[in-house]
């Protein structure tokens, strides 16, 4: 009886470790979606900077 009840209690610790894990690999791969996401979306960001910055010093160059 008693080495029944360790091998469930280890094989219901191994089940769990096995969730945790899996919930794990699905936090880091949504984690990599995102960064592939942002990764694709940082050029747009830089290029609204740059036109934003080469149209402020026009307008500053066209007032005076």
């Amino acid at each position: 009886m008693f080495h029944n009840d360790r091998e469930s209690l280890e094989l219901d610790r191994l089940e769990h470790e096995s969730r945790k894990l899996v919930a794990e690999c699905k936090k880091l791969m949504a984690e990599e979606k995102k960064l592939k996401r942002e990764t694709k979306l940082y050029p747009v960001a830089v290029m609204g900077g740059v036109l934003t910055a080469i149209t402020a010093v026009a307008g500053l160059f066209f007032k005076f």
